[in-house]
């Protein structure tokens, strides 16, 4: 069913009908333009029409937004993991073989 968009059309004013006469108006009567409406017969307004309710959701997904100080909290216990598994793994330097002792002495 097609309907009349008046919330695009609103009433328009009849530009062709003069609001008060010549005599009228030199006499200081002051007029109001009449309206009429753009809508065809037998057409309903769009503000009238039953409104659309929305498909179902294909997928739903609860998203919980994190706060700052969720993230944050996130964020150093990430680090502390990762420092914690750092300090397990040897240095680099303990696998090199280095300086005998008595190559120090001069």
């Amino acid at each position: 069913m097609d309907y009349f968009q008046d919330d695009i059309y609103p009433d328009t004013r009849v530009k062709w009908k003069a609001a008060v006469t010549a005599e009228e108006w030199f006499a200081g009567k002051d007029g109001t333009q009449d309206y009429i409406s753009l809508q065809p017969e037998g057409m309903k307004p769009l503000s009238e029409a039953p409104k659309m309710v929305p498909p179902p959701k294909k997928y739903e997904y609860d998203f919980k937004a994190k706060t700052d100080e969720e993230k944050k909290e996130e964020l150093v216990s990430a680090m502390i993991d990762r420092m914690v598994e750092r300090d397990q793994e040897p240095l680099p330097q303990d696998a090199q073989e280095g300086v005998a002792d008595d190559e120090w002495d001069d």
